[in-house]
């Protein structure tokens, strides 16, 4: 058994991974559907606003897609609002909660790097700063499928993280002992976290060993963050046209960093 402390390599992928992992995506699930946490959906309240702010830019009753949709708390919203909904995210649970709750509501279980929706969409929407998760390449893989399925002046809105973050930020290592289990296992476990930088790179990766009796697995959380103007470049050399930043959208929050940026970005 053999821990992994070494700094990764850029956008390495762990062989572990948390949102499909059979245990932690229940426990990803049971974080979304808590309203009151920002641990891996925003509270009520922020939901209401983040919604707003869309249909501020949709056109009414759009085709819309929302990319890492988890159970549905968006994609909800906006089929209330009489938009057609497709939502697609590769966490089984959420998936089958998402389905579960709204049959008007198409929902794909499949990661949209690797398999992205086919269709063409008015609105696409990407909440949750799940851009910087990806590698560049994945990324710019990503956006040109996004913006070849808009249609005309049909939009994009995501969020990131600004070169604030680093404020908010260190690299470090801590264990966590949990006796009788917890987030990340049913049973006793010891997890080691450590937080690397990449100032260059403009990235940081949280790595995670996770112990349970006499097997560990290991888990690799990335995290890239932009300015405005490297935000704005990447997108005009995909063919956006019309692209606007939003700041402090949300005030002061007790998500993993109130430094985020909101784009609207317009084929």
């Amino acid at each position: 058994m053999k821990i992994n402390d070494r700094k990764p390599i850029l956008f390495e992928k762990s062989d572990h991974n948390i949102w499909t992992d059979p245990y932690i995506q229940q426990q990803m699930l049971k974080k979304h559907l808590d309203l009151h946490s920002d641990e891996a959906s925003r509270r009520q309240e922020y939901i209401v606003k983040i919604v707003n702010f869309i249909l501020q830019h949709a056109k009414p009753k759009s085709r819309s897609l929302d990319l890492g949709c988890g159970p549905g708390l968006y994609t909800s919203h906006l089929a209330d609002e009489m938009h057609t909904v497709t939502g697609i995210d590769f966490n089984k649970a959420s998936i089958e909660y998402a389905t579960h709750k709204r049959k008007d509501i198409e929902y794909i279980l499949g990661d949209y790097i690797m398999n992205y929706p086919t269709g063409q969409y008015d609105l696409i929407t990407m909440i949750y700063c799940d851009m910087g998760t990806h590698s560049d390449s994945d990324r710019d893989k990503l956006l040109k499928n996004i913006y070849h399925s808009l249609t005309d002046n049909g939009i994009f809105i995501f969020d990131i993280f600004s070169e604030g973050i680093i404020n908010d930020r260190q690299e470090g290592k801590s264990w966590e002992y949990e006796p009788s289990g917890g987030f990340w296992n049913e049973s006793e476990y010891l997890l080691l976290s450590q937080t690397f930088h990449y100032p260059r790179d403009k990235a940081f990766a949280y790595q995670y060993n996770l112990i349970v009796e006499d097997t560990i697995k290991q888990f690799i959380v990335w995290e890239r963050y932009y300015s405005e103007k490297e935000i704005t470049d990447l997108l005009k050399k995909i063919g956006f046209r019309e692209i606007s930043i939003h700041k402090n959208l949300l005030g002061k929050n007790n998500f993993t960093s109130s430094s985020e940026m909101f784009i609207v970005a317009e084929k």
